[in-house]
Parts: C-alpha cells; sequence; structure tokens
C-alpha cells in the first residue's frame, strides 16, 4: 500500500491490487474552515494524479469528530463533491447510525447517487470490489485511458444506493 499523501487530519493510500484509494481521517478537529479546504485541495491534486475512473475510493470517517456547525459545513460544501467525484464507485464509512445520516443528508444536497454510506470496513471493501468488478465488464474502453477531469464522465452510471 502507498502512502500518498498524510497530514495530522487525513492519510490518503493507494492499494493497487485491489485498485482502491483509502482516505482515513483522524480524530483531530480542523482549527477552522478554512483548514479543512486547503487540506482537502492537497487531497484533490493527489486523487487527479490518478486514473479515478478506474478505482474505488474508500472514505474512513470512523474516527472524525462530528461537526455540524453551518460555517463548517458552508466551508465543506466546496470540497465534498470532490472527495467522490470521477472515481468508479465509493463507499464512506462511519462510526455511528447519527453519523450515517448526517453524511448521507449532505451527499443527498449535492446528488451524489453512487455513493454508499455503511458502518462496516469489510462490507465497504467488499461493494467497492464487486462494484468495480462490475465496472471492468461494462466497460469496452480499457479503464488506464479514460481521461483525467475535474468533471464527472457523461457515461459513468451511479451505483446502486445499499
Amino acid at each position: 500500500m502507498d502512502v500518498l499523501l498524510q497530514n495530522d487530519h487525513l492519510t490518503v493510500t493507494l492499494d493497487e491490487e485491489m485498485s482502491i484509494v483509502r482516505s482515513t481521517r483522524s480524530e483531530l478537529a480542523y482549527p477552522s474552515p478554512d483548514d479543512f479546504i486547503r487540506i482537502h485541495t492537497q487531497a484533490l491534486q493527489v486523487y487527479e494524479s490518478l486514473d479515478r475512473w478506474s478505482l474505488g475510493h474508500l472514505l474512513d470517517l470512523r474516527r472524525a469528530p462530528m461537526n455540524n456547525a453551518p460555517a463548517f459545513e458552508a466551508a465543506t460544501m466546496r470540497t465534498r463533491s470532490m472527495l467522490v467525484s470521477e472515481f468508479a464507485c465509493v463507499a464512506i464509512v462511519v462510526r455511528t447510525a447519527v453519523g450515517a445520516l448526517q453524511v448521507n443528508r449532505l451527499l443527498r444536497e449535492e446528488n451524489n447517487e453512487h455513493v454508499v454510506v455503511l458502518q462496516d470496513e469489510d462490507a465497504a471493501v467488499g461493494y467497492l470490489l464487486e462494484e468495480l468488478g462490475k465496472q471492468v465488464r461494462r466497460s469496452s474502453v480499457p479503464p488506464r485511458s479514460r481521461p483525467r477531469t475535474s468533471h464527472p464522465h457523461p457515461s459513468l452510471r451511479p451505483a446502486r444506493q445499499r
């Protein structure tokens, strides 16, 4: 597993064998909404260096402190979609049912239907592997030849939510 980004708040790794990028939040709260944006902009630079169309993304938020303050949510709106856009499939792992409710609410606001929210890491990995297998079977274009852009690919069909 290759470490692509690591700081006090976020670690991004790539498991090439499974074709899964893992972004893991630490338990440290962001000092400010601006810090959240700065750190996630660094993560976007990492994501943009990858062939996201061929990768699953596991976002592990289990250790992240909950923060639904209006100022924080407004700042996160600017960066939320970049965490999930252009990946073949995305699974978010949360610790509690309340966390799942909050994440699902935010996903609905962004119309991110190709993302599932789960409380079990093994189930999340299983979901990603299953969806990646479907992507390979559906695709007539080799995954590595797809374009790298910051805009959603029009032919990418969203996966079903579980």
